[in-house]
C-alpha cells in the first residue's frame, strides 16, 4: 500500500518572532538545521517571558552579567520548555545533570545560560551563570548566524554544546513546567539566605516572608517560601489583580500601594503584621529602585534582603549606610540561578503539586504571531505569567 504525504510549504521551515530592535518584532522562517554529536534540536512547547524580554523590548541591552549584552536581531525566550526532537550522541550524555543520557522525545527544561566551565567563576562558585565567557538564549546569542534558532519564542530551538536540560516528571503540565527557570531563580535566591551558623540569621521555616512586588518574579518567591515552609507571606503590589491572586493561590497577606501610598504607612502595616519587628525576610521582586530603602526598613533586625528583582539598572539607587549598619542587614544579590535548579524545582514543583496550583500563575498564552501582544500583555498589572507557544500556531 502507497501512503501520499501531502507537501506542505513550509515543512522545511521554522516560524520564529524576532525582535529586531528595540520595540520592533515580526514573524520570521528560518531553515531546519541539521544537529552534530554535540548539540540537539527542541521542539518548543513554551517560553515563558520574562522581565528581561521588557527590558530588551524597551531598549535597555546591558543585562547586568559579564558579557550580556543584546545582539539585536534575538529570538527572544530563555524559559524554555520543550520535546527533544533530535540530539547527538555526546549531547545526549553531556547536556543532562542526572539520570542517564537524554532521548529523543523526553519533556525537557532548557537551562537559559551556557558557561565555559573554566574561568574563575565556573571553577570556584557553585552553579551559578556568572562566567566570563557566559553566553544566554533569547538575547545574548542573535539569530543572524546559522544555526539562527537560539531562542524560545519559535516552534524549534537549537541546543548548543555545553547547555544542560532537565527531565521534567510526567506529573507536571507544560503550564506547570514552563515556570521552572523562574522557579530557579527563587530557589537560588532562597537557598542563599538560609540560616547560617548564628540563630536567626538567614532564612528558616515558619519564618516571615515580605515580597515587594508579586509579579511572575514575585509569584514565584511566594510558591518557594510556602514550599520551604515560611509562616506567613506578606505581598506588596499596586495590582489588584495580582494581589489577589496570589492570595488565591498561596493564602497571603495583601498590601496594596494604592491603600497604604506613603512608605511610611506600609512600614508601619508591615510592623503591625509582624509583633513590631519587622519580616525575617524581604525579597525585592520589582526592579524599582526606590524601594531599597523601604525594603531596608521593614526587615527585622539582623534579618535578611534578597534584591532580585534589579537586573536592569533604570536609574541610581538611594540607600542608608547607617540604617545597613544598624539593622545588622544582612543583603544578598541573587543574579540568576545555579543550573542544578531547574532539575531540583521541577521535582519540588511535583511533590506540592496538589497544595500549590502552580499552573493558575499563567494567565496568558498567545502564539508565536501574536508575540508582540504577548509582550504588551505582560507589561499589564493585569497579568501573571505571559507564555508563547507554538501550540497556539
Amino acid at each position: 500500500m502507497c501512503l501520499t504525504i501531502p507537501w506542505t510549504e513550509h515543512m522545511n521551515e521554522v516560524k520564529a518572532a524576532v525582535m529586531t530592535a528595540p520595540m520592533k518584532m515580526r514573524t520570521e522562517r528560518f531553515p531546519v538545521p541539521d544537529i552534530n554529536t554535540n548539540s540537539a534540536l527542541v521542539r518548543m512547547l513554551g517560553s515563558a517571558i520574562c522581565g528581561t524580554d521588557k527590558h530588551m523590548y524597551a531598549g535597555q541591552m546591558n543585562l547586568g552579567l559579564p558579557g550580556a549584552v543584546v545582539s539585536f536581531p534575538v529570538i527572544p525566550g530563555h524559559e524554555n520548555l520543550g520535546v527533544i526532537e533530535r540530539i547527538g550522541a555526546k549531547a545526549a550524555e553531556e547536556m543532562v545533570t542526572c539520570g542517564p543520557p537524554l532521548k529523543e522525545g523526553e519533556r525537557v527544561a532548557i537551562s537559559a545560560d551556557i558557561v565555559c566551565g573554566h574561568c574563575y567563576y565556573c571553577r570556584n562558585i557553585y552553579g551559578y551563570p556568572w562566567c566570563l565567557n557566559h553566553r544566554s538564549y533569547g538575547d545574548v546569542i542573535s539569530c543572524k548566524q546559522a544555526p539562527h534558532l537560539f531562542g524560545g519564542w519559535a516552534e524549534k530551538m537549537y541546543v548548543l554544546p555545553g547547555t544542560f536540560m532537565f527531565r521534567v516528571p510526567q506529573i507536571l503540565t507544560d503550564e506547570e513546567a514552563v515556570l521552572a527557570e523562574q522557579m530557579a531563580v527563587a530557589y537560588g535566591a532562597f537557598g542563599r539566605a538560609f540560616q547560617g551558623p548564628n540563630a536567626k540569621e538567614g532564612y528558616s521555616p515558619a519564618d516571615t516572608v515580605v515580597i515587594q512586588g508579586v509579579g511572575p518574579l514575585g509569584i514565584c518567591n511566594v510558591f518557594m517560601a510556602k514550599m520551604l515552609g515560611a509562616s506567613k507571606s506578606i505581598v506588596i503590589d499596586k495590582s489588584e489583580y495580582r494581589l489577589n491572586l496570589a492570595h488565591q493561590l498561596c493564602n497571603t497577606q495583601s498590601i496594596n500601594i494604592k491603600d497604604f501610598p506613603k512608605t511610611a504607612d506600609r512600614i508601619e502595616r508591615i510592623m503591625e503584621l509582624t509583633d513590631n519587628l519587622g519580616a525575617d525576610l524581604v525579597a525585592e521582586c520589582t526592579g524599582a529602585p526606590d524601594i531599597l530603602s523601604e525594603g531596608l526598613e521593614i526587615i527585622r533586625i539582623g534579618g535578611t534582603y534578597l534584591v532580585e528583582g534589579a537586573f536592569v539598572e533604570e536609574e541610581p539607587t538611594r540607600i542608608s549606610a547607617s540604617r545597613i549598619v544598624s539593622k545588622n542587614a544582612r543583603i544578598i544579590g541573587a543574579a540568576g540561578m545555579p543550573y542544578q535548579a531547574y532539575g531540583r524545582v521541577l521535582e519540588m514543583m511535583a511533590a506540592f503539586k496538589d497544595n500549590i496550583p502552580f499552573e493558575k500563575a499563567v494567565t496568558h498564552q498567545f502564539g508565536i504571531d501574536a508575540a508582540e501582544e504577548a509582550l504588551r500583555t505582560s507589561i499589564s498589572p493585569d497579568s501573571m505569567k505571559v507564555i508563547v507557544t507554538s501550540k497556539l500556531n
